[in-house]
């Protein structure tokens, strides 16, 4: 046996002999379930029914112009910790007559992603991804939308008056989808 493969053997059993530190435990990252979706739950029902004007132009025919008057309310909401999920009604009208009137469930460990952004730029995705990319609408008074992205393009939409209270409540439902083992799982 050569000096160096005996230096070998004496090398290995000690490496084998340490002992490795287990993984740290994961540090409390914020409340609970339960304390989260209380507060989204709270700040979603508390916006109350919205109204808003959306002033269109269609630049695929110029001089072309209408506007519409929206109000949404979401009424019901239920925070289910034990489901991982959120419960609630939504209601929305255009220019008084009933558009959606639907009891919805949003399973958060459905949740692939979702976005913040403001109401005029959530409506061009809505008008361009029904056909109408053309139109363009100011929306006042301005608002801002969470949308919830899930498998088989199922959205579902918050709005809220108010910009930091809608980066607010982003940011816990992120928490919540977490807490459910929700989020973007593919690799790629």
């Amino acid at each position: 046996m050569t000096r160096c493969s005996f230096a070998i053997l004496l090398i290995l059993p000690a490496l084998r002999a340490q002992d490795v530190p287990p993984p740290p435990k994961p540090t409390d990252d914020g409340p609970g379930l339960e304390v989260t979706l209380k507060f989204i739950q709270d700040k979603v029902t508390d916006e109350g029914k919205l109204s808003y004007v959306a002033s269109v132009s269609d630049s695929s025919s110029p001089g072309t112009e209408w506007s519409n008057q929206f109000s949404v309310r979401i009424t019901d909401f239920v925070g289910d910790t034990s489901a991982c999920r959120i419960s609630f009604h939504w209601r929305a009208e255009v220019n008084g007559q009933v558009f959606e009137d639907s009891d919805n469930t949003l399973n958060l460990k459905d949740v692939r992603d979702f976005i913040l952004l403001p109401q005029e730029q959530n409506q061009k995705r809505i008008d361009t991804r029904n056909g109408h990319p053309a139109w363009d609408s100011q929306i006042k008074p301005g608002l801002f939308t969470i949308v919830t992205r899930r498998p088989k393009g199922l959205e579902n939409a918050f709005l809220f008056s108010e910009e930091d209270m809608a980066k607010r409540v982003a940011t816990a439902l992120k928490h919540a989808i977490e807490l459910c083992g929700g989020g973007n799982k593919e690799p790629f």
